[in-house]
């Protein structure tokens, strides 16, 4: 991967590291870090060495928002340019073709929250607050993607007032799946993609697809899909090997599928 300058990346088990590293603006995304996640996505799409990819900041803060300094410093065609380049990053992170995981910790204002918003789960530190504080400069706080993760009262106040809620509450209404201890995040979160990573990028990508596709279907166009995506995994030699692996397991009283059910 092409060397970055605020954007440290590595593989790891089956997970892409996207550890955002800009300290002196505390992670807001100014041109260069929206060009270097951008590319980082892009590099990992058909990488079979990567089956999720996991974005972090520090067990201090996870990102800022956007740099409101490029705002203030540009106009016309370049801040134009900006809120193109932004729309570039929101696509490719909510139609990246695995699985996503943002950790969050510290405040994440505005667009720092919709970056973990882009993502498919959330984990946050105990010390993490996000706040749709866009409206608190005359600028829209991307409703659609608080709505997408928690209920439609939580997301019109998040979105009308622009006032942050604490770890409880977004793990409350939804809008992160896992508080852990300060000090936590990184080893948490790396965990849980460990776990999603596990099953390999063929898997991964289609059950992604799955998520992306079937959550905007009926109820009976997403069953045929479904059953349709099952009938195709059941031809495949991958199939075939976890099958047999979970056949031997459950012979030795040992069951796959319940591994980590009492952790």
């Amino acid at each position: 991967m092409t060397a970055t300058k605020y954007l440290r990346t590595s593989v790891e088990n089956g997970v892409g590291i996207m550890q955002l590293d800009h300290p002196e603006k505390r992670n807001a995304l100014g041109w260069e870090l929206h060009n270097e996640i951008i590319a980082a996505f892009e590099a990992w799409a058909y990488d079979d060495e990567v089956a999720a990819v996991l974005m972090i900041g520090n067990e201090d803060y996870f990102c800022a928002g956007w740099a409101l300094d490029v705002l203030q410093g540009t106009s016309g065609d370049d801040r134009s340019n900006f809120t193109d380049l932004a729309y570039r990053l929101m696509v490719t992170i909510y139609d990246f073709r695995k699985p996503t995981i943002a950790a969050v910790a510290g405040v994440a204002p505005g667009y720092g929250m919709d970056l973990a918003n882009m993502c498919d789960i959330t984990i946050a530190s105990e010390n993490a607050a996000f706040g749709s504080t866009q409206v608190k400069y005359a600028m829209n706080g991307f409703y659609h993607g608080i709505l997408r993760k928690t209920n439609t009262q939580r997301a019109r106040r998040m979105f009308f007032t622009g006032d942050p809620i604490d770890a409880q509450e977004a793990l409350r209404c939804g809008l992160v799946d896992e508080v852990v201890p300060v000090g936590q995040l990184r080893e948490s979160a790396l965990r849980l993609a460990h776990e999603i990573a596990e099953h390999g990028s063929e898997l991964t990508t289609i059950l992604k697809e799955v998520a992306l596709r079937a959550s905007h279907m009926d109820h009976v166009s997403a069953t045929a899909y479904e059953l349709r995506v099952t009938h195709d995994l059941l031809q495949r030699g991958l199939f075939t090997r976890r099958i047999a692996e979970g056949l031997q397991r459950l012979k030795s009283g040992d069951s796959k599928a319940t591994e980590r059910l009492n952790r």
